[in-house]
């Protein structure tokens, strides 16, 4: 367990470095982190794995016992990738389709104290995780169930998502000044940043306008109060609006694949046609009898929805929507195809590709950032005064062949001799058959066809530098397919 060094959401200015399993160690070194963190307004480097807000009141004392005495049992054990470790689980943070998807063969996953589904074991087939270095026994699984958003319809369970409302007079106002990009119009969807005042990626947020002062926030499960913490650090003390975390009272249901327009128009009498609903919009509207707040965007990069709604619905519309999609063959699907599906499509991830060790440009989220937007917003002189220029590292995605072992991210890159870059996030690429990472490393380094080594196991690989996306998304095909009709 590592400890908590940083402030916290519960109460304003208030710095933790608390539980060291060998305080005096560590003490100078978090000592001046903390106070150069204080004085300047933000860190010097990225440190989220010891961030205080990765626990919440589901941290309550039996679990804290139960991974103490794990943790400490388990001291000199080392640590492998994919590694779950039980003590403690489930906490209350399950979702209304837990015991569910448990029955489906869930093999979970623990993120910020909720179960999610990491992939499922159909047949008799193993859903542990074994303790190794190379690929798993669920690589095929996991191939399976790409190949369902691929080629037919799936549902997954993304409830963990962090989950806020805002609304009320001047809301518009200070989410303009929070993030770099303009806010979407009413009933529509972006992807915003939020930035420190150097221009470091803060956060990530889907942000989604119910109306003139009112927003829907997603962030990811591991950054919710992270990211909460930033927001509320910002609030002016004679707001008018309101800022709530309905992270527990929102499940989420995706659902997403070829068929998933089939599926959706069979559970709503709202039309679901590309026309009907494009890409990137949010309507609130009723769905297998429930209120929802539908979301045509989806992690896989394919045709999709998220489907947000009261947490004591989601077993009721996912029973329907396995109902509804029997014709199509519905399966689920868990987070590891997804993770293969984005990476594939090029989206980064905060925590990985975006941190704050990072600038935008670095991890090349130009389109995303607005620098010369009318709303000042936090972060606007820094990326300002970097845009346009080189950057000392650029983020690349990789492709290259390895024995039966794939990166998960933190391994070195290597150039001729000298260590030149890190892998950031990756996995196993189903429709290029090969293994991938997003890695950053030097401009000079970033051109296509450019070849680096990434060191797996002791054994350094030849990798080679590929487009990215790699594969691009369904709404841009959409669109492409739509532009070329229009030219006949």
């Amino acid at each position: 367990i590592l400890p908590l060094i940083g402030p916290t959401h519960h109460l304003s200015n208030y710095w933790l470095a608390v539980g060291f399993g060998y305080g005096i160690a560590h003490s100078g070194g978090v000592g001046k982190f903390l106070a150069r963190w204080i004085m300047r307004g933000e860190s010097d480097y990225d440190l989220i794995e010891c961030d205080p807000d990765r626990y919440s009141d589901w941290t309550d004392k039996k679990f804290l016992l139960d991974k103490a005495r794990e943790s400490y049992g388990m001291n000199t054990t080392p640590a492998f990738p994919g590694e779950e470790r039980w003590a403690g689980r489930p906490t209350k943070r399950v979702s209304g389709i837990y015991q569910d998807t448990k029955d489906r063969g869930a093999a979970f996953g623990f993120h910020a104290g909720w179960e999610q589904p990491h992939w499922f074991a159909l047949d008799g087939e193993r859903r542990d995780t074994p303790v190794c270095y190379g690929r798993k026994h669920w690589h095929d699984i996991v191939g399976r169930e790409v190949q369902t958003i691929l080629n037919g319809v799936g549902v997954v369970d993304l409830s963990p998502f962090g989950k806020f409302q805002l609304e009320g007079p001047g809301a518009t106002k200070f989410l303009s000044s929070m993030v770099a990009n303009t806010l979407p119009k009413v009933d529509r969807v972006n992807i915003s940043h939020m930035l420190t005042p150097k221009g470091k990626v803060m956060a990530e947020l889907t942000i989604s306008r119910l109306g003139k002062d009112r927003y829907y926030l997603v962030t990811g499960s591991g950054s919710e109060l992270h990211d909460l913490r930033w927001l509320k650090q910002h609030v002016p003390a004679d707001a008018k609006f309101t800022l709530t975390n309905v992270t527990e009272e929102m499940g989420v249901l995706g659902v997403a694949g070829k068929y998933s327009r089939e599926v959706m128009q069979k559970l709503t009498g709202e039309d679901m046609s590309h026309e009907g609903f494009p890409f990137l919009e949010c309507r609130e509207m009723e769905m297998a009898g429930v209120p929802v707040q539908a979301t045509r965007i989806s992690y896989t990069g394919e045709l999709g929805w998220e489907i947000h709604h009261d947490a004591k619905h989601t077993a009721q519309l996912y029973r329907r929507i396995l109902e509804a999609g029997s014709l199509y063959d519905i399966k689920d699907v868990g987070t590891y195809a997804v993770n293969s599906l984005r990476l594939e499509k090029g989206f980064r991830g905060w925590g990985a590709e975006m941190n704050l060790d990072k600038n935008p440009y670095e991890a090349g989220l130009d389109p995303f950032i607005k620098p010369n937007k009318k709303t000042a917003f936090i972060g606007q002189d820094a990326v300002r005064e970097m845009k346009g220029k080189e950057q000392k590292v650029n983020l690349v995605m990789l492709n290259f062949q390895t024995q039966n072992v794939d990166p998960y991210g933190n391994e070195t890159i290597w150039h001729g001799n000298k260590v030149v870059g890190n892998t950031t996030s990756g996995g196993y690429s189903y429709q290029r058959n090969c293994s991938m990472c997003f890695a950053y490393v030097p401009p000079e380094l970033a051109t296509l066809g450019s070849t680096v080594y990434v060191e797996l196991m002791g054994r350094r690989y030849e990798a080679t530098v590929v487009e990215d996306p790699m594969f691009e998304t369904e709404a841009t095909r959409t669109r492409n397919a739509l532009k070329a009709a229009a030219t006949h």
